[in-house]
């Protein structure tokens, strides 16, 4: 394992002779450190060894760049070294590989070069933060071990201060945390192990790194192979071009360049602000529009003040000028909704559901209905509207809120149950005895579609009031258990236990307490 690992730091290594000047490559020297089962829940550096690697840095900008990492290390850990851990008496070493992509932040980068391009050495902390993955070997000495996946994802995340010795060399300390996705870093299995904890391990140390780039002729802070002014210097942000007029836009691109301007406009000033450059403006100091050659379209409805004959109100050409607000091609007088987009027919208003009744007359607007319902639909046919249907699509009765009535014999069926469904002494374990109601409750509830069934179990007041909280739950879980083996669908089926609590009888009498350990069954629409 460790021939590879050195191989594939080797072969990754012509990587950074292909870097260019927004490139950077680099070595780490430093330690990795084991946080995990065998070890106590604090942080310590007990546990470190040596680590090595190498880095590619991609700067974006002044102050964001792309790293990708490929570090060996290894690591270890041993109970003896801790006396809450010292009976387990487990122990374990494991190299470990690691290639990651992170996002680096330099808080001051952009203090690296002045405006004009020059360099000057700076010190700047910076956080880094992104994915990883790491093979590993885990290898346990007296301790149970278990074949773990030998790869880890794992979220770096970490910071560490960069100090510049020259343009091309920096040096950086750093401290970075792996959050790993996995509790088999040590090899540990769940049994000696915490499996609701994944394992982390740190790495810090010392990067130095590299800048590679061409020449820079004008010391700017460009490389000439991308510096558009190879002999001027300029803005990095400009591509190395000079900008005398200091308006964000190189001269070269500047059709005023000795003028403050906009960028938008070239470089040129726009004296009334209306998007039209000075010099192509036929009214420079009164804000107009560019198709109209910079002059004024008052109400600025795209109609020139002289060809509108509502020059001050904001119209369409359709209208020659004056107002159609809900652009519908009814005029606001005659349109009884002028707001909102309609047809001749409803005199301008909407039907936004096409049922033929306008939106403001129709109580469900967004719905197609009938005018019986006042536009609303009745999804069940049963002469119950929609939003007035406890059951919208379940055909029902008026009088029970156009839901389904249960018939009286199932109702009995359902009250009988709870008499009649009965237990093993002290346990959750059915009777054959109530096996034939279940069945019964099972082909009710196949003739209810779109009900539910909420199953409830209670006990008496005899015991621990946390055993029969639990019995009741398990009570009524077996009733649910069975009826799912009966063919009814688990989502359409609740339980609940609710220990001593809502007794119908007095828990004093022998009777009493037989009538509240009971397990009642009700139904209702979904």
């Amino acid at each position: 394992m460790k021939k590879f690992n050195l191989l594939l730091l080797a072969l990754s290594f012509p990587l950074l002779l292909i870097s260019q000047e927004k490139w950077e490559g680099g070595l780490f020297l430093g330690y990795s450190n084991y946080l995990g089962d065998m070890v106590e829940p604090t942080f310590t550096f007990d546990e470190a060894s040596p680590a090595f690697g190498i880095l590619l840095r991609n700067h974006l900008n002044n102050n964001l760049g792309l790293r990708l990492n490929l570090l060996y290390g290894k690591l270890k850990g041993s109970d003896a070294n801790y006396d809450r851990n010292r009976n387990r008496g487990a122990s374990f070493e494991s190299s470990l590989v690691e290639l990651s992509v992170m996002g680096e932040y330099e808080f001051f980068g952009h203090r690296r070069y002045s405006e004009t391009g020059s360099f000057k050495k700076i010190v700047s902390p910076y956080i880094f933060g992104g994915l990883g993955v790491a093979f590993g070997n885990p290898e346990v000495q007296n301790g149970e071990s278990v074949d773990y996946s030998s790869t880890y994802f794992s979220l770096p995340l970490g910071g560490g201060i960069k100090f510049d010795l020259s343009r091309k060399v920096n040096l950086g300390l750093e401290l970075g945390g792996r959050l790993s996705f996995s509790d088999g870093l040590d090899g540990l299995s769940e049994q000696k192990g915490n499996p609701d904890q994944n394992d982390v391990y740190f790495m810090g140390g010392v990067v130095l790194g590299f800048r590679f780039g061409d020449k820079d002729t004008d010391n700017d802070g460009v490389a000439d192979e991308d510096d558009k002014c190879p002999t001027l210097a300029g803005p990095v942000a400009l591509g190395g071009c000079p900008d005398t007029d200091g308006d964000g836009l190189a001269d070269r691109d500047d059709n005023c360049p000795n003028e403050p301007g906009e960028v938008r406009l070239n470089g040129c000033p726009d004296r009334d602000g209306d998007g039209v450059a000075d010099n192509v403006d036929d009214c420079p100091d009164e804000a107009g529009l560019r198709r109209f050659s910079g002059c004024p379209d008052t109400d600025g409805d795209n109609i020139v003040d002289k060809e509108d004959n509502c020059p001050t109100v904001p119209g369409i050409p359709a209208m020659n000028g004056c107002p159609d607000a809900d652009r519908d091609g009814i005029t606001d007088a005659q349109d009884d909704c002028p707001n909102e987009p309609g047809t001749a027919e409803h005199r301008g208003c909407p039907d936004t559901d096409n049922d033929g009744i306008s939106d403001k007359d129709d109580r469900c607007p967004r719905d197609p209905g009938s005018k019986q319902f006042n536009g609303c639909p009745d999804s069940d046919n049963d002469g119950v509207a929609d939003p007035d249907d406890k059951c919208p699509l379940l055909a029902g009765l008026a009088s029970n809120d156009g839901c389904p009535e249960i018939k009286a014999e199932d109702k009995a069926v359902l009250d009988l149950a709870m008499r009649n469904v009965q237990f093993e002494s002290g346990s959750a374990r059915l009777l054959r005895s109530s096996y034939q109601i279940l069945d019964q409750i099972a082909e009710i509830l196949t003739r209810y579609p779109g009900f539910r069934l909420q199953i409830d179990g209670y006990t008496d007041s005899v015991g621990n009031d946390f055993a029969n909280q639990q019995l009741s739950e398990n009570r009524a879980k077996a009733c649910y258990d069975y009826l799912a083996t009966k063919g009814i669908s688990k989502s359409l089926m609740t339980y609940k236990g609710h220990g001593e609590s809502n007794p119908v009888a007095d828990n004093r009498t022998a009777l009493g307490r037989k009538q509240n350990r009971r397990v009642t069954f009700t139904l209702s629409p979904q």
